[in-house]
């Protein structure tokens, strides 16, 4: 019988079917013996062993679990003949299978959620231990920010994002900036907002340090060094918890320190240096009449 198709690995097409096939489940013999066969006529186990280079004692074995799989077709007895189903047909059933597995173990979720109110599951996020890869965590997000990113921290650390701020910032991204200290930068599209309500109050755990990102509503990432060298963080890629409450603490520190910077003198008299008064249930207001004084503006 001529040959009328190439080995698995002569050609390029064939290859990515292979390799294709493997990602779905199949074994490399699988996925050889099934390209081989594809756009052939009926074949012997001894010509598919020869064709694809699965070892002779391997090739019956794996085309009987092509056979169970539906993937092919055996045809004769003596010899033993076998023939491809189409790719179309292959695909459709295989996809067919894979939504009702899915279905299945929906099914069978709900049931065990219904069977017990005290099912929790677990939530993972990356860690990371070191300034290095946490840095190398937040080029990443903001390399591949689309459209927003909101971001919090110290001038010395920010002053590290800035070629990868400033691409972000080039290609359109809004990016919404946090500073503790003077900015390091400017942007065009967005605010870098200094948080000045500290400025000169000097705190026991003002050595702290912290970075804070969160982008497209997808990823996120916070990271703390209490003593303002040992760092620790964890982050997230596509995940809906995270990235909300980070954005939502940066947002709202935001609009505090706009608002302080728009209203400090009458913010510090009611609250007092450092606004000490909002977070101190101690601490006595001191009210002052307002004379039409100017207000200062950030």
């Amino acid at each position: 019988m001529s040959k009328t198709n190439s080995v698995p690995d002569g050609g390029k097409s064939t290859a990515k079917l292979v390799a294709s096939l493997v990602d779905l489940g199949f074994s490399q013999y699988e996925g050889r013996t099934y390209a081989g066969l594809v756009g052939q006529p009926p074949q012997t186990g001894y010509w598919v062993s020869k064709e694809t280079q699965v070892p002779q004692p391997k090739v019956y074995e794996t085309l009987g679990r092509l056979v169970e799989r539906g993937a092919i077709v055996q045809v004769d007895d003596k010899p033993a003949r076998f023939v491809a189903v189409p790719p179309q047909r292959l695909l459709a059933q295989m996809r067919a299978a894979f939504q009702h597995r899915v279905a299945t173990a929906e099914l069978e979720i709900s049931r065990l959620r219904a069977a017990s109110t005290e099912v929790r599951s677990v939530r993972p996020y990356w860690e990371a231990e070191s300034w290095e890869s946490i840095k190398a965590t937040v080029d990443s997000f903001i390399t591949n920010a689309r459209e927003r990113l909101h971001v919090s921290g110290h001038t010395e650390h920010l002053a590290q994002l800035k070629t990868t701020v400033h691409a972000a910032d080039d290609r359109g991204v809004r990016i919404d900036i946090l500073c503790f200290g003077e900015p390091p930068f400017e942007l065009r599209n967005g605010f870098v907002v200094r948080h000045t309500s500290t400025d000169k109050i000097v705190y026991p755990h003002h050595q702290a340090r912290h970075l804070a990102l969160a982008a497209d509503n997808e990823h996120a990432l916070w990271a703390l060094a209490r003593d303002g060298e040992d760092w620790q963080a964890i982050w997230a890629e596509n995940d809906n918890l995270l990235p909300a409450l980070v954005k939502g603490f940066i947002r709202h520190d935001m609009y505090v320190q706009r608002t302080f910077g728009d209203f400090s003198e009458e913010l510090i008299a009611m609250y007092g240096p450092g606004l000490e008064g909002m977070v101190n249930p101690n601490f006595k207001r001191m009210r002052t009449k307002q004379t039409g004084q100017n207000r200062r503006t950030a």
